[in-house]
């Protein structure tokens, strides 16, 4: 899958990195256990892989895999060999692309998916791929933050035009434990969207990662879909507050019954 040494040719002037979506999660350690490509980095939640002198593969376990510089064939040859170590596979994947070309008498620049970098080696190409992940990422915690407060907006609008939830106790545990799960999986994941360690005594890989963290727009994507979640959790809270004051008042009719029934057998048992 990837990866090539520090002083990496000077006639690889362009490359394409593509970060794919794939599943909620992907088995690092089984992987990790079967794949025979160069490993670069390893830890709990990464694999940085190298193919061969020009070409990198990045694996994170939040379901996402990045390419740099590979044809199209090899990353679908490679995103099917994927298909055993995933949970919860999406059933398309998510893409996020960046163009990188390497300028060596230029100045380090940004552009519109686009990095120009007069360096070029296996820490850079490690932090773009991992922006460009992190992108793939935000893009499916928008669909499902969307999706979540779609549903809430049809019992939202039920509770507007009906006076009531026209869905059993079973949905509405089920829509709570998928609203919670969903919001769970990403603060497990909120590492992502920190500076990696690689940067820190680094300035030049820093400011790569801080032009490509704007240019992805990445801490306004992240705080779009908080919010998203944040109304969700609101909205939740005030359905939790009906639906249980709607059970509570059934259980007190369903007492009252009872004790009318007790009472009117007591009365026939009396006059018979």
């Amino acid at each position: 899958m990837c990866v090539c040494a520090k002083g990496i040719h000077k006639y690889i002037q362009t490359m394409k990195l593509n970060a794919f979506y794939i599943a909620e999660q992907i088995n690092l350690k089984a992987l990790r256990q079967t794949f025979s490509s160069a490993l670069l980095l390893e830890n709990s939640s990464e694999l940085f892989y190298r193919i061969d002198d020009s070409a990198w593969c990045y694996v994170f376990d939040y379901g996402v895999v990045a390419f740099a510089n590979m044809s199209d064939v090899d990353q679908s040859r490679q995103l099917a060999y994927l298909q055993t170590f995933l949970s919860n596979p999406l059933p398309e994947p998510l893409q996020e692309h960046l163009d990188l070309l390497h300028t060596p008498e230029q100045a380090l620049e940004f552009g519109f998916d686009q990095l120009r970098t007069p360096r070029l080696d296996d820490d850079i190409i490690r932090v773009a791929l991992l922006n460009t992940a992190q992108s793939a990422a935000l893009d499916y915690y928008n669909q499902r933050a969307e999706a979540l407060l779609a549903e809430i907006r049809q019992l939202t609008q039920q509770m507007e035009e009906k006076g009531a939830i026209n869905t059993s106790r079973k949905n509405m545990v089920r829509y709570i434990g998928r609203a919670l799960n969903q919001k769970n999986r990403i603060v497990e994941n909120l590492y992502i969207f920190d500076s990696p360690e690689l940067t820190w005594e680094d300035e030049n890989l820093d400011r790569v990662h801080r032009g490509l963290e704007r240019m992805f727009e990445l801490k306004s994507r992240f705080r779009e879909v908080e919010y998203t979640y944040k109304v969700v959790e609101d909205n939740l809270a005030v359905l939790r507050e009906f639906y249980l004051h709607a059970e509570s008042s059934r259980m007190e009719w369903i007492i009252i019954i009872l004790i009318l029934i007790e009472v009117f057998d007591l009365l026939i048992s009396k006059f018979v």
